[in-house]
């Protein structure tokens, strides 16, 4: 079919088969049953405005600023989260003019489930389906953990291959041990320690067999006996492990493990990382890059400064950690900083070798509170030396050194129990063990592989000996970010890169990027072990350090942010539907104190042979991260433009799946499962990421590979602002609730329904308005977009700036916003803070977007309008699902999908290992 031809024949297009309601005006005391879904009613008429390439949608239209509110939400709800009871979703067949539904566009979407969980808190126990990621909401966790810890891609289980493999989409699961909850009841995970005889700690209770933990969903038994939950095996209790136990009632009455899904149980000396020796708290060694570049481009001092402010963090949240600090350009330099020195002691290696030479140790690890005077200054003749003894300066840099003598120095001292490097580098490494020779970056590899031998082998030493690294680019210049960062994306560290490093911008950027990082830390030594019940396995872990195997990953340092995906395979067929299947993800690890504990995450789901149920019961956050993460598993020779056609032929199989066995909608309809509604605009945004761009010319520059380790670290709302960033518009009228917080910890960012229309804008350029101002945020960084005709007076309130002053003269003080005292500059502020809570950050930079003055202000641009079409040709969001619609009427009409009740056109083998989605 021409595009011609099905422009003509879909003038009813439309994105969805039925439309939800719910009758609105309840009344908070009127109780009624509970629904994993909740819609709102709309009563206003709507048009059919045309779409580009005279395509509309259903009646929902895509011109700038139009989405429809939800007249019949009530807004009067209480000040602490209950839950909010509705009338069963009815259904109406398409069209339904009168009614209409945005939750197709991400920037409405996000708004409506937050409104949804402002009354009301997730219950792990009736709920299902979990809230958006970028959703602010209170959880009570009863028995299963809560959604943001841990959640199923599929919540209603494919009773076998052959029905997993009709939905194409892929099972698993995304764990986040350590994201930041809102619990409606206790503030911290709770934390579980058995004594013997002895007082010496006890193990948690495990299955005999399968070695699972005891968890909520064990069995109690007359005879006191409990029955594991994942292989049914019957285990004899001794008398101190009933106690507590309701035995009469074969229930747990204070117990927490057998009440809550997640808890930490204190860990005994046989769960140590190292034998035969006591955990220790953490240690860090920033290493800095002190070469003429680093030193001339200013860089080198922020680092310095930057770890000024993150030793006193240390030392006040953080007292039991030790510290070092290390400089290298074409030699490496240590410092005494033992607490009895009245200054800081240097020592100078030349040799720089593989096997390289620490001269000291007694005083290179120090507990900040002890030594703090030996440390200013020692950072202060490390700054003295960079700005005045610029005749001292080499260009020569010998970073593949510096971190072999860091992990040597925290292999020594710590007896191999790991720790965290912290370090700087400006320039491509050319002197030493790691140099690398110089070159500019262009296509001749075809691939994102590390291919340096030295670098491969640090990297595996890193991770073994339970080290991570983090690493601050600040040069836009070539450093062959693909070798020189292989040991943070082994040991799960951090990567920041600021190119065209500026001092005067980026120097808080860098202060506040370590302080987070190190801010976020919760734990080192890790070992995870994902269980399930019997017929299911872990197929993969999406990790590099398994080399995306089923072998346990180790993460040497734990942060709040650290998130794994997982993928499961069929071992057999389930012969019930509606059996609960358990997952546990146990996690042990050393908290940064030197307390060893083991994490212990449950959740569940059901068993379903139910094609139609399967498809309403998705996550389609974690369907996401599972479908991005293996395409990067699959990169091989990195021909995007495969890459890009496989991602589109993925989603059309999903969405030919669900239009052929599901929706049975007519052919002038597309057809979107209301979970996954999203999905095609994330999917080609990620297709217009750095990492995805064309590489004729360039294959390993330092923007891909950056882009790259993004998205395989980011947690999912982090994932999510980056791929669709959040863009606010503060020109239109605002009303008072509008951008205020809801509840009383500050937690849940607020508008009226009224507002919803207005504040809800799609990433085009066609909706920004000329003259507008707009705050728009992208993950890591708000951006802040006026251009001349903005008004002067917002900009005045907004900024405090003179009204008369000119846009290219408007400045941001370390990047923050200034406190005026304004009704708009506190909203402003609200946003912001409610961003940064989002992401679990505690602030986030903003900085300026003014076009014809941000010498930036094209590339952020391109980044931040992922609707639009690119400069390399791939699609806007509109006629992507065009494109979409087409391939898929084409593909039901061959019946080249995949029947649940045999064969198909396609011949799919269906019990392959490999990812089918």
């Amino acid at each position: 079919m021409s595009i011609d031809q099905l422009e003509s024949s879909i003038s009813n297009l439309a994105l969805d088969n039925d439309v939800d309601i719910n009758p609105a005006g309840h009344s908070k005391k009127h109780r009624r049953s509970n629904r994993a879904f909740h819609s709102f009613t709309g009563n206003t008429p709507v048009g059919t405005p045309t779409m580009p390439v005279g395509v509309t949608f259903g009646g929902i239209p895509t011109t700038p600023g139009f989405n429809a509110a939800p007249p019949g939400f009530n807004a009067n709800v209480a000040s602490s989260p209950v839950t909010m009871n509705q009338e069963p979703i009815q259904q109406y067949p398409f069209p339904q003019p009168e009614l209409t539904t945005t939750s197709h566009h991400i920037s409405s979407k996000r708004w409506e489930d937050q409104i949804q969980y402002l009354s009301k808190a997730f219950d792990t126990s009736r709920d299902i389906l979990p809230p958006l990621p970028t959703t602010q909401f209170y959880s009570v966790d009863q028995k299963s953990c809560d959604p943001r810890l841990m959640q199923l891609s599929m919540h209603k289980i494919p009773a076998d291959e052959h029905v997993r493999s009709a939905t194409k989409l892929p099972f698993g699961l995304t764990v986040q041990p350590f994201a930041d909850i809102i619990s409606a009841q206790e503030s911290e995970i709770p934390v579980v320690s058995s004594n013997d005889v002895n007082n010496a700690i006890k193990p948690p209770l495990r299955c005999r067999r399968c070695r699972s933990y005891i968890n909520p969903f064990y069995q109690l038994t007359y005879d006191l006996k409990a029955i594991c939950n994942f292989c049914k095996v019957k285990m004899k209790l001794s008398e101190d492990e009933t106690f507590g136990m309701d035995t009469l009632n074969y229930t747990a009455s204070n117990k927490v493990e057998l009440t809550k899904g997640c808890v930490d149980f204190l860990a005994p000396k046989a769960y140590n990382a190292t034998p035969d020796v006591h955990p220790l708290p953490l240690h860090y060694i920033f290493v800095v890059d002190v070469s003429l570049l680093a030193n001339e481009n200013g860089s080198s001092y922020a680092v310095i400064d930057a770890i000024r402010n993150s030793v006193e963090y240390i030392m006040e949240n953080q007292p039991n950690c030790k510290i070092a600090i290390m400089t290298y350009d074409n030699k490496l330099k240590f410092y005494n900083l033992r607490s009895n020195l009245e200054s800081a002691q240097e020592y100078i290696v030349n040799e720089l070798t593989d096997d390289v030479f620490i001269p000291f140790y007694n005083g290179l690890f120090v507990r900040p509170e002890e030594s703090i005077h030996v440390i200013n200054d020692t950072l202060g003749k490390i700054s003295d030396f960079v700005r005045n003894q610029k005749y001292s300066h080499v260009p020569q840099s010998c970073y593949g050194v510096a971190l072999q003598a860091a992990r040597i120095a925290l292999d020594t001292v710590t007896k191999g129990q790991g720790g965290k490097i912290i370090c700087s580098l400006n320039s491509l490494p050319t002197i030493g063990y790691g140099n690398l020779s110089l070159k500019k970056d262009d296509n001749g590899k075809h691939d994102l592989n590390c291919n340096n031998e030295y670098y491969s082998k640090l990297s595996h030493n890193l991770l073994r000996s339970y080290i991570s690294v983090d690493l601050l680019v600040t040069s836009a210049g070539f450093v062959d970010m693909c070798t020189v960062a292989q040991p943070v994306r082994m040991t799960s560290g951090n990567l920041k890169y600021y190119p065209h490093f500026r001092a005067s911008e980026d120097d808080s950027m860098i202060i506040n990027d370590m302080i987070d990082n190190i801010s976020k830390i919760t734990g080192y030594q890790a070992l995870l072990k994902v269980r399930s019940s019997e017929g299911i396995s872990v197929d993969q872990y999406y990790s590099i350090s398994v080399d995306y195997s089923d072998r346990d990953p180790i993460i040497p340092v734990l942060t709040k942010d650290t998130t794994l995906d997982v993928l499961f395979k069929y071992d057999g067929k389930f012969k019930k539907t509606g059996v609960p299947v358990y997952f546990q993800t146990a996690l042990l690890y050393t908290d940064i104190n030197g307390i060893r504990k083991i994490r212990s995450m449950n959740c569940f789901g059901t068993v379903s042979n139910n094609i139609n149920e399967i498809f309403q019961n998705l996550n389609e956050n974690s369907i996401m991260r599972i479908m991005i993460k293996d395409v990067i598993r699959t990169l091989g020779d990195c021909d995007f433009k495969k890459i890009r056609e496989s991602i589109d032929t993925k989603l059309i199989d999903v969405l030919t799946q669900y239009r052929a066995l599901v929706s049975g909608n007519s052919s002038s309809q597309l057809v979107l499962p209301d979970c996954l509604k999203t999905l095609p605009m994330y999917m080609l945004s990620f297709e217009k990421t750095d990492l995805m761009k064309p590489n004729t010319q360039s294959t390993r520059g330092n923007e891909r590979i950056n882009d790259l380790i993004k998205l395989e670290t980011l947690d999912s709302a982090q994932l999510q602002y980056k791929l669709y960033p959040q863009i606010l518009p503060f020109h239109v009228l605002l009303n008072e609730n509008d951008f205020t917080f809801y509840d009383a910890n500050d937690k849940m960012l607020q508008l009226d329904q009224t507002s919803l229309e207005n504040l809800s804008v799609r990433n085009g350029y066609h909706n920004l308005t000329n003259g507008g101002c707009y705050f728009i945020f992208q993950s890591e960084v708000v951006y802040l977009w006026f251009n001349e005709n903005t008004n002067k007076m917002l900009l005045q309130d907004l900024l405090g700036v003179d009204a008369n002053l000119s846009i290219n003269q408007i400045s941001l003080y370390s990047s923050y916003l200034p406190e005026t005292g304004t009704d708009i500059n506190e909203k402003a502020s609200n946003v912001i803070k409610n961003w940064a809570q989002s992401v679990g950050k505690q602030s986030v930079p903003i900085k300026l977007l003014r076009p014809n003055i941000d010498a930036y202000y094209g590339y952020v641009m391109s980044q931040l309008l992922v609707e639009d079409k690119t400069i390399n040709m791939i699609e806007s969001f509109d006629n992507y699902l065009i494109y979409l619609h087409a391939q898929i009427q084409e593909k039901v009409k061959k019946e080249d999908y995949v029947k649940i009740n045999g064969s198909s056109k396609s011949h799919e083998t269906f019990h392959q290992k490999f990812v089918q989605f």
